[in-house]
């Protein structure tokens, strides 16, 4: 039984006892076998031995690798059965329904009960001697038979799950041990070992009597390895020898030695002294994860600049995949090289994203495939289409028309461009069967990948290799499926759709592994077997480090100790979770030789508060208070909106400089609009009148609704003109106006869609046509003898008849330069000849005293441009709202004037009044169009969005909302 146990705390020279033994086998000729627990683990210590000459005949590698020359020695053939096909044929059983997540748990539960060597037939006994006849009432489902049906499955297919394949490679090896020969078996790194992992080292050390190390950070009667002491009591059986290692210091950096030295003897131990940091052990505090990883980069570019490697330093994140982004973002902005390797989805790819899209379009059984998001993906993967464009404008007329289907989309589509035959090929496919469809497929991945790089002989370039990735594994699934559907046809999916969602949840492995000339991020796992000179442990909040435990999704922890009590079987998960905790925590604490740095953040992303790790409180028992009291980073409590502050400072948007620009703004036309817009906020007109991205969604509703009133108005004052020969209403008339109100709402609709929804649209059209009949009602009521002389009147656009002569008025010169454009929604005139400015709104309408202050210029322009172009006197400028609990209008008349206007008395002038407000709201909109032309884009968050919400584009112009 030639087992040698070797314990020790962390640094206490288990990795130099291992490979004494490896170079040892290899002196005598016999090539060893080092396993080790990651892929990046058997490199780093390859790439030692290379540097000792030791290197050939060694095999090093993680489990998995022993386990295929396990397989491979004792004879067992055929491959083993892939998890895309373990997680199908588990939901073909019975399970589907219940989700992807039951699935993923039943198969974690199988691996372990073949490991477990537990058949069909002794799960179902144990089940009901634990929980009765009726266990599978008790669950929701019969577990036994679940197993049972999986079983059958497997051997029609012919094939092995891992875990079967496993186990008979280590069966055969127990029935003839000389299959194994006298290989030495070395296992280091691991802090715990699975079930499987024990039944190799006592099958090759008890039985075949190969010679097996295991190395094991255990301490007996230490709080941080409480959660290894059952491991360590399953092997100490199993040994020959075993070497309990002392506590070393040696291997800290001399300066660090002290404090990190202490740190990992007394974590988690009561009472003993406080120690000095000495600053080997620092904190930092972020107002949110952003901020905090920014600190993080920030000390890590720092100690590259001061001469450390940046391969020896390395950074824990707690769920790499979940951060990948932010970490690629702020390493990248601090010029920190790093390597970050993380498990996605082939659905996260862009040919991944594609093909699904694709896939979801196909219409199956009677109903439309898909919607306008996936055809959407599909054409916009790279080099599918020449003209990349042409789905951005596929998509704005979606989004304008309430096109949500593929079908409609494609419809859409097929108006201004070509077929889309792919479509109707993969419904054929589909329709022939699985076989027809996982060909085609394959076939369309591999088009869309080679879409961007055909006729081209490049190397890949590193941004293209998670395509690549995603090709392979694409590739493999589908290989696999198409295996999977000549024996189990049922557990193959049978349309397109379900094909999709299949493809989707394919995991490919993205980014870089560790290497020299970079610094890891990786999960803690990950660094087991490594030390580095610093380390950076981020994300210690309650909740993420420790985490909580996690209940086992289909047998709870008094279920399977029910189990064990009456059956004898027993089943995983019974570890104390925060004994786990605390030990990772431990095992990270070790690994730095100089630096340990200790990181959380205060705020989540919606800004709620997050509690500091207690471990951080833990480690702080151990120092002297000057250690917390030297926290770097935000003050406490400032939460989300406090990283601007504390972070580098936000740099402000900046004044426009280019000469073309400045020059095109001196010689600008302005509406009265864009001149409000400026007032209101610089940067918004700058971002909605000068960049004016094209919009993706339909008008809002209120600007559609406020469209076609102006519209509909315009043609019923028109035509009642045309008929009465007077555009003003009256109760003699209001019938026909009315009815002229209906022909202009349906005639103009068309080009004023209200909304993209058939029931809001409804809705809206009947509220509008009730709002603009009670107004055509209010003004017939009206005693005045105005008579709206001018509908629609525009100025300052070009346009000519066929004599060549100008359709339309002239620009108005405001002075200095600046000239107005626009169109006056309705002049009425007075018998004595007085015009009236009418500008229609579709709510409520402001009093004259808030013109100025709220920056409304539009009706004071166009009085003065009025007075000049027509040579008229304006007695009265007005806002009139078309909805609303009162109709009058507000805004400015002169007092003597005889209107017969519903007028507030507030809105009475005197004519020197009034000239004043207008030279005012003229001076006002020179100023702008002067700050305009030096290109001076001031932010004003104060008055930039409606009614006071604050900066409409906090992202461009750097200001809080």
């Amino acid at each position: 039984m030639p087992i040698t146990l070797v314990t020790g705390p962390a640094n206490a020279g288990k990795a130099e006892v291992v490979l004494d033994g490896v170079r040892r086998a290899m002196a005598h000729g016999r090539d060893p076998w080092l396993v080790v627990p990651t892929r990046v683990d058997a490199e780093h210590y390859l790439r030692e031995l290379a540097g000792e000459h030791a290197a050939i005949g060694v095999r090093v590698g993680p489990f998995d690798a022993l386990v295929d020359e396990l397989v491979v020695r004792s004879g067992v053939s055929g491959q083993a059965l892939g998890e895309l096909s373990r997680e199908l044929l588990a939901a073909s059983v019975g399970s589907a329904e219940r989700g992807p997540g039951f699935v993923q748990a039943l198969c974690a539960l199988f691996a372990d009960l073949r490991v477990r060597r537990i058949t069909p037939a002794r799960l179902s006994r144990a089940l009901t001697a634990a929980l009765g006849d009726d266990a599978a009432a008790v669950l929701g489902y019969d577990l036994g038979g679940l197993y049972a049906r999986y079983d059958r499955l497997l051997e029609r297919l012919g094939r092995r799950d891992a875990e079967q394949r496993a186990m008979l490679a280590l069966d055969r090896v127990r029935e003839a041990p000389a299959l194994w020969r006298d290989t030495p078996v070395l296992f280091y790194g691991f802090d715990d070992l699975t079930a499987l992992q024990l039944d190799a080292i006592e099958t090759l050390g008890r039985v075949v009597e190969a010679d097996v190390t295991v190395s094991l950070a255990y301490e007996p009667g230490r709080t941080a390895f409480a959660g290894r002491a059952s491991t360590f009591q399953a092997l100490l059986p199993l040994a020959r020898e075993h070497r309990e290692l002392a506590p070393r210091s040696e291997h800290y950096a001399p300066a660090a030695r002290g404090p990190l030295a202490h740190l990992e003897r007394r974590l988690f131990e009561p009472g003993g002294e406080r120690r000095a940091a000495a600053g080997a052990v620092r904190l930092l505090r972020g107002g949110d994860e952003r901020d905090e990883l920014r600190l993080v980069a920030d000390r890590a570019r720092a100690l590259i600049d001061s001469g450390l490697a940046a391969h020896e330093i390395a950074v824990i994140v707690r769920r790499p995949a979940r951060s990948a982004e932010l970490v690629r973002e702020v390493f990248g902005a601090a010029q920190v090289p790093f390597a970050l390797e993380r498990r996605r989805t082939l659905g996260d790819t862009a040919v991944g994203r594609a093909l699904a899209g694709l896939l979801r379009c196909v219409p199956a059984d009677g109903e439309q495939g898909g919607t306008a998001g996936d055809l959407l993906a599909w054409l916009r993967c790279p080099g599918l289409l020449r003209q990349s464009e042409r789905a951005d404008r596929l998509e704005a007329e979606c989004r304008r028309r309430g096109v949500t289907d593929a079908a409609g989309a494609r419809a859409l589509w097929m108006e201004h461009n070509w077929e889309l035959e792919k479509l109707d090929e993969l419904a054929r496919a589909q329709a022939r069967g699985a076989a027809s469809l996982l060909e085609l497929a394959g076939r369309e991945l591999s088009r869309l990948f080679g879409a961007p790089r055909a006729g081209r002989a490049a190397v890949l370039a590193a941004s293209e290799l998670d395509e690549a990735r995603a090709l392979a594994a694409g590739r493999s699934a589908l290989a696999e499926l198409r295996e999977l559907a000549r024996a189990a046809p049922e557990a193959v999916p049978g349309s397109a759709r379900e094909l999709a969602v299949v493809l989707a949840r394919v995991a490919i492995y993205s980014g870089e592994r560790p290497g020299p000339g970079a610094v890891a991020v990786v999960d803690p796992l990950a660094l087991r077997a490594r030390r580095v000179r610093a380390l950076f442990v981020t994300g210690l909040m309650e909740g993420e480090f420790p985490q909580p435990a996690r209940p086992e999704p289909l047998l709870g922890e008094g279920e399977r100790a029910r189990i064990a009590e009456s059956s004898g079987v027993v089943l995983g998960g019974f570890e104390d979770p925060l004994a786990v905790e605390r030990y990772l925590f431990y095992a990270l604490a070790s690994r730095p030789e100089e630096l340990l740095f200790l990181s959380w953040h205060e705020a989540d992303d919606e800004g709620e508060p997050a509690s500091r790790s207690l471990f951080v409180d833990d480690v702080c028992d151990l120092f002297e208070p000057s250690l917390e009291l030297s926290v770097e980073g935000t003050a406490g409590g400032e939460g989300v909106l406090g990283t601007l502050a504390a972070g580098s400072p936000a740099r402000p948007v900046q004044g426009l400089s280019d000469p073309t620009v400045l020059a095109g703004l001196r010689g600008r036309m302005w509406s009265a609009s864009s001149l409000e817009k400026w007032v209101g906020c610089p940067v918004r007109w700058f971002v909605e009148r000068l960049l004016a991205p094209g919009a993706f969604e339909p008008d809002p509703e209120p600007l559609a609704r406020g469209g076609l009133a102006h519209a509909a108005l315009n043609d019923t004052f028109a035509r009642l003109r045309e008929e009465t020969g007077s555009a003003r209403p009256t109760p003699a008339t209001l019938p026909r106006a009315r009815a002229l109100l209906d022909e202009a709402l349906a005639h103009n609709e068309a080009q004023h869609e209200l909304s993209v929804t058939l029931e809001r649209r409804v809705a809206t059209r009947r509220r509008l046509r009730a709002d603009l009949a009670r107004y055509l009602e209010y003004a017939a009521g009206l005693e005045t003898a105005l008579e709206p002389a001018e509908l629609e009147l525009g100025f300052g656009f070009s346009g000519e008849d066929e004599s060549g002569e100008a359709t339309e008025l002239p620009a108005f010169d405001l002075g200095d330069g600046v000239l107005l454009r626009g169109r006056i929604d309705r002049i009425d005139v007075s018998e004595s000849g007085d015009a009236v400015i009418v500008d229609y709104k579709s709510s409520s309408a402001p009093p004259v005293a808030k013109w100025l202050p709220d920056g409304r210029l539009q009706v004071a322009l166009y009085m003065r441009a009025a007075e000049g172009l027509l040579a008229r006197r304006v007695a009265a400028g007005i806002y009139q709202p078309l909805s609303g609990r009162k109709l009058r209008p507000r805004g400015a008349i002169v007092r003597d004037a005889e209107l017969g206007l519903d007028a507030a008395a507030t809105d009475l002038l005197e004519t020197d009044e009034l000239e004043a407000i207008l030279d005012e709201a003229i001076a006002a909109a020179r100023t702008a169009a002067s700050e305009a032309a030096r290109g001076e884009l001031e932010p004003r968050p104060a008055t930039c969005g409606f009614g006071g919400t604050g900066c409409a584009y906090p992202t461009i112009c750097r200001c809080e909302r």
